[in-house]
This record gives C-alpha cells, sequence and structure tokens, in this order.
C-alpha cells in the first residue's frame, strides 16, 4: 500500500514497508555470525578459485579462520593493530577477514592493482601495523614497507604472503566433510539458506510507522521464486511530509559499545580528492547482509554459484562474496576480468548469479561468444558500482535472455548496498528501491527542501548500517553528514510514484550551461550508440559566455580509426536539444579513466585542458566546433530524465518512465524572480 498526495501538496521521503529485526543480532564479532550461518552446509564447496583450481568447502571455513587467527597473533596481532589485506579478488581474503574479526582488529582492505604511492598512501591514512598481501602484490607491499621506513614511519612490523598465514599443516584435525545430525533434520529447510528463513518472519509496516525495529507480531514473506514476487509491485512507501523534516516517527538505532567498533576499513573512491577511510562495523555488514537476503529480492540459494569478477579490497566484492555464503552459495572468483574468459567460466561451472560493475557488462555485451546457449544457467545478474547505460542493459538481455537484470546503488560511506529491485523486476534503468530499514529522500541542493516524485536533487540516505565515522577525520565526517544522521551522496538522482530511484550523476559533474543543468550520462548513452565508438565521457569545459559547455572524450573503435570529431559532432546534432551539443571539442583518447568499480574520473580528463593553458599537446583532432543545429527543443527518448530550471508540466500519465525536473523550489508553482 502507498500514500500518495496526487496533488502534489506534500514532499515526500521514500522507504521500504519490510523491515528487519535488527535486534536479533546478537554475535560477539562478524565471525561468529558468518560461521553460525556456513556450518550447515558441510562439504559442499564454498569458494573456488578459478585460476588455480583451488576449492574450500563451508565444513573448512572455521578450521582455516582460527589457523589463519593463530599465524596473524605470532605476528604480533591485537586488537590494537590494524591488518592491511593488499589483494585483489582471491576467494583467501575471507579468511584474513574472519580472523583478524576474532582478534578484534580491523582489516584494511587495499587494493593490489594500486601504484606503489597509492597503496602507500591508504596504508598511511589507516596507520596500518602488518601487510598481508596476495603472493602478486608482494613486492609492491615490501616496497610499501621501504617508502615507509625512509618517510620515518616504524609503524610496520611485519609484511607477509597470504600463504604464509593460510598454510594447510596448521590445519590438521579441523577439516571435516561430514554433516552433523542437526545439518540432515535440517535438510529440507535449505533451499533458501538460514538467513533467508530468518528474515521471512519480519513486519510489513503500515505507511504511517516507520520505526525500524519489529515487534512481537510477524507475517511470511513470500518465496524468492513465487509468482508475487517475479511482478513489479508497488512494496515501496512514499512517507507525506509537508517539510524539510524526517518524520519524527523514524529512529535508526544507532549502535553503540563493541558493534560500533570497525570491523573492516574501506576507503573511498577519491573522486573528490585525497581517498578517505571509512570505518564499517561488524554491525554494518550483518545487517547488510540481512537487508539482500530478503526473499522479495531473490536471494542466492543453496548450492547456487555467483561468479565474482570484483575486488575483494572493494566493499561491493565484499558483501557479494559474504552474500552468497550465508545463504549457501558457492562463490567462483577470477583474478582479471575478461570477458571471453567470463564466458569460460559460467559454462564450466554452471554460473546462476554475477555481480559486475558497468564496464564489464559491457564487455560481455559485445563478446561474440556470450549468448543465450552459454548464458543457459544464469538466472540473476546484478550491476552496481557506477550508473549502467540502459542500451548496454537491453542488448545483454536480449542477447543473453536474462529473465533478471538488475542495477543496485551502494557507497563506501553507507555500509554496502542499499537498494535493490524485486527479482524480474524488469525496471533496468532503476537502481531499485530502499533495501528494508533504509530511508531515502531528495532534496534540492540550494534550498535543502524535499522535491517531489520525479523533480531531480541531491540523494540523501540514513539506515542503520551506514558508517560512525572516517578513520580520524572528524572534518570530512561532518561534512557528509546532515544534522539528521543522513547521508550525502553527492548524488543527482530522483524517484518515480512507485519509489523506485534512478541515480543520474555525481552533482560536481552535472553541467552548467547558462543556468540550464545538463546531465553527463544524457550526452553519453547517445554518443555510445555510434558503432564506431568504444567509451566516452562527457565533462563540462569552461566558457567565457557560457559558463560551461559540453565536451566528449572518445575512444576509438579497432573498426572505425578514420573516425573524426566532426562526424561525431553531426552524430549528436539533433539527437538532442542544442545547448547540449559538444561545443567544447571532441577528444580522442586511449582509455577512459575509472575507477576500479567503474565510475569515470573526469578529474582526470580534465586536466587536459589544465595542460593546454600551459601549451601541452591535447590527444584531439577537434577542429571547429559545429554550429547550432535547427531548433533548440530537448528530444527525450524515454530513457534519460532531462533537467531543467523550471518546474515544468506535471509528469504525464501512462506505462512509460515520466521525464525529471529540477525545480528552484518544491511545489507545484514557481517563485517570483
Amino acid at each position: 500500500k502507498m500514500r500518495y498526495d496526487h496533488d502534489f501538496r506534500f514532499t515526500m521521503e521514500v522507504q521500504n514497508p519490510f523491515q528487519i529485526a535488527w535486534d536479533k543480532t546478537p554475535y560477539a564479532t562478524f565471525a561468529d555470525f558468518i560461521l553460525s550461518k556456513v556450518q550447515s552446509y558441510g562439504s559442499h564447496p564454498a569458494i573456488i578459485d578459478s585460476d588455480s583450481g583451488k576449492q574450500w568447502r563451508f565444513s573448512e571455513i572455521k578450521g582455516w579462520t582460527e589457523m589463519c587467527q593463530s599465524r596473524l597473533r605470532e605476528l604480533g596481532v591485537t586488537a590494537a593493530s590494524r591488518v592491511a589485506l593488499i589483494t585483489g579478488t582471491t576467494g583467501q581474503a575471507v579468511f584474513v577477514h574472519l580472523a583478524c574479526s576474532m582478534i578484534g582488529c580491523p582489516t584494511v582492505c587495499v587494493n593490489g592493482f594500486g601504484t606503489i604511492d597509492e597503496i602507500w598512501q591508504l596504508v598511511d591514512i589507516s596507520e596500518s601495523t602488518h601487510l598481508v598481501a596476495e603472493p602478486q602484490f608482494m613486492q609492491k607491499a615490501e616496497d610499501v614497507k621501504r617508502k615507509a621506513v625512509m618517510r620515518g614511519g616504524g609503524r610496520i612490523k611485519h609484511v607477509r604472503s597470504i600463504d604464509d598465514v593460510l598454510t594447510s599443516d596448521h590445519i590438521n584435525g579441523t577439516r571435516t566433510s561430514t554433516v552433523t545430525s542437526t545439518d540432515i533434520s535440517a535438510k529440507a529447510q535449505r533451499t533458501i539458506g538460514p538467513l533467508s528463513r530468518e528474515l521471512s518472519n519480519t513486519k510489513l509496516i503500515s505507511p504511517a510507522t516507520v520505526a525500524v525495529a519489529v515487534e512481537d507480531e510477524c507475517i511470511d514473506l513470500p518465496s524468492p521464486m513465487s509468482d508475487s514476487a517475479h511482478s513489479c509491485r508497488n512494496d515501496v512507501t512514499i512517507i507525506e511530509n509537508g517539510g524539510s523534516e524526517a518524520p519524527s516517527d523514524f529512529t535508526t538505532p544507532i549502535p553503540t559499545g563493541p558493534a560500533q567498533q570497525p570491523c573492516m576499513i574501506f576507503f573511498t573512491s577519491g573522486t573528490t580528492g585525497l581517498p578517505k577511510a571509512a570505518e564499517i562495523t561488524r554491525r554494518s555488514l550483518i545487517i547488510n547482509l540481512q537487508q539482500m537476503s530478503c526473499p522479495i529480492f531473490g536471494p542466492i540459494q543453496a548450492k547456487d554459484k555467483l561468479l565474482l569478477p570484483l575486488s575483494i579490497a572493494h566493499l561491493f566484492g565484499v558483501i557479494s562474496a559474504y552474500y552468497a555464503l550465508v545463504n549457501g552459495g558457492t562463490v567462483v572468483t577470477m583474478n582479471r576480468f575478461d570477458a571471453k574468459s567470463t564466458v569460460e567460466l559460467v559454462q564450466d561451472h554452471k554460473i546462476s548469479t554475477m555481480h559486475v560493475t558497468p564496464p564489464m557488462l559491457q564487455a560481455l555485451a559485445y563478446e561474440s561468444s556470450a549468448n543465450a546457449d552459454t548464458f543457459a544457467s544464469v538466472r540473476s545478474v546484478i550491476v552496481g558500482g557506477a550508473p549502467l547505460d540502459s542500451n548496454i542493459a537491453s542488448l545483454c538481455k536480449k542477447k543473453m535472455a536474462l529473465r533478471d537484470l538488475r542495477q543496485t546503488y551502494g557507497m563506501t560511506e553507507l555500509g554496502g548496498l542499499c537498494t535493490l529491485s524485486h527479482i524480474e523486476c524488469g525496471k533496468v534503468e532503476s537502481v531499485g528501491v530502499p533495501l528494508p530499514g533504509m530511508l531515502f529522500k531528495i532534496v534540492h541542493w540550494e534550498t535543502k527542501q524535499l522535491m517531489q516524485p520525479n523533480q531531480i536533487g541531491q540523494l540523501l540516505v540514513m539506515g542503520p548500517q551506514t558508517m560512525p565515522c572516517y578513520y580520524k577525520n572528524p572534518k570530512a565526517t561532518s561534512e557528509i553528514m546532515d544534522h539528521q544522521g543522513f547521508v550525502k551522496t553527492g548524488d543527482a538522482a530522483f524517484y518515480d510514484e512507485n519509489g523506485y530511484v534512478y541515480v543520474l550523476d555525481r552533482i560536481k559533474d552535472i553541467i552548467k550551461h547558462k543556468g540550464t543543468l545538463i546531465c553527463p550520462s544524457e550526452v553519453e548513452l547517445i554518443l555510445r550508440a555510434h558503432p564506431g565508438i568504444d567509451d566516452c565521457a562527457v565533462v563540462g569545459r569552461q566558457d567565457h559566455v557560457s559558463g560551461e559547455v559540453p565536451a566528449a572524450f572518445v575512444v576509438k573503435s579497432a573498426s572505425h580509426p578514420l573516425l573524426s570529431s566532426a562526424e561525431v559532432r553531426q552524430y549528436v546534432s539533433g539527437k538532442i536539444a542544442t545547448f547540449k551539443e559538444l561545443r567544447g571539442g571532441v577528444f580522442f583518447i586511449s582509455e577512459i579513466p575509472r575507477s576500479s568499480c567503474g565510475k569515470v574520473l573526469r578529474r582526470h580528463l580534465r586536466q587536459f585542458w589544465d595542460r593546454e593553458r600551459t601549451n601541452s599537446k591535447i590527444p584531439s583532432d577537434e577542429g571547429k566546433t559545429a554550429g547550432k543545429a535547427a531548433g533548440g527543443a530537448a528530444k527525450s527518448d524515454g530513457k534519460r530524465p532531462s533537467l531543467t530550471t523550471g518546474t515544468g508540466p506535471k509528469p504525464p500519465a501512462g506505462r512509460g518512465r515520466a521525464k525529471a525536473s529540477l525545480s528552484p523550489k518544491p511545489g507545484p508553482t514557481r517563485g517570483k524572480k
């Protein structure tokens, strides 16, 4: 059910009516929680390293974890230590995470594919005392320690390979492949995993009640594979609120004591400057796994196989791995993503679920061997880390006959993922609905007042799993949180009448042209449809007359080596409004710079113009910019909302996605000039 005022007399906030009993998580450590969930799966494979062929069974996880804990204690790791885990995608990271959790110290997750300077910076910010690295990153780890010594820091006590802290000789007597009588008696209940069974006892909160805590009365949610879960349902509550304040009856429980101690430390992508170390508590991780495992989202089932090409140094990768494990699924890892190798793994291991980033999905879309036959076993694909091109999504769904392709939205500071669509929903352009316990609002970035449905503003999020703070950075923590505890995501977004959220671009990346706002992703969507363009990014270029004008950085396709800037501008002209055309020029480069999760690093692209001012060479065959195209009205393809400075007409009725607008003031009328 939904409460919604069709006269737009009220402003709105969005939340999911299905709530979780957060108080039913009495686990002393994150390791306790994970081990309690995986023990019932016996000798079934838990982790498979596709490159080495190594496998670890569910019955072995506890033994490997305790052995790793023992080895770390031998190296002097205590609750006061911070262990930097320098890794890529290895599943062995799980044992280090859990071992550190048992000791009581946080694991500092570091991407091993970064440069020595980048890794040293993260180790220095987090004040790590021990380095554990994959064998392929050991030389970098040693160089980082030497650099720390040269800079007068003697904090790093030991550097060890992950193989050194995971030695099978120390696991004698702990392996078991037998299933206990308790496991056998529970066999009939294993189809959706113990965590999903726990969460089938949730309460449907009425629209007027938005408290997170669940009382005694419960109802059963439908099975994730039932017919009622296959359709898009209006299960999201839009909360009417006449002002900019959150409703007084919304209460997010604030963890205190040991639950508030950091379990892991992840780093922000650095799109706004230096990366910051976000502390993620064990309670945050547990709650996020509970949220994702609600049956309405169609969680992984026992004996499913999840292909995980994501970095374990990134929160999306970590949450995905544990999400599979607590529900009895097998995690299949791969060292480096390659589209052709991915198709082979899908066939060899009968993969049922994949978690990928948009660039990975794009590579699969253009891989000739990826088709309905090779992807016959794949039931669900979840995409996150960056906005997904709707054209690529449509191509993949058709080419690989995917019934369930969904986006998710998350952020390091939010403690993991915070949105997901119901299984087989079909709204691939949306990042989904808020997970249980999350409260979303869209605010005007100047007035801070709440926006109506289909109006674009800044996305703010509150939830029980958001990070408590940045590590030793109170100033940055205060800047990202508002006075109510909402996290300012910095993303431009809107939501529709059913509570589905659509994330567009970073606010700082939106182009301001003569008082009109242009979303780079809207222009990029058109550019990527050109057969001669493999990849692209649009950024705002300073203009003394207009303020900013759109400029495109383009990666040519190998099949179109002679593609010119004039051809690109001509292709765009007429497909969008005149003011959105590429008046800033077209620049050809070999690769679009992206973060580890696929986000475009636009600040790196803007550096080309800084070099231009110092007479440095720019990779371009720009020539003259295109003249004005006839007309000037914005043309909408129904796939991207437009931004305007006025409120505009009310969203049209119908099944298609409504156009979103940016209003200077909430409400149905514009203010006086």
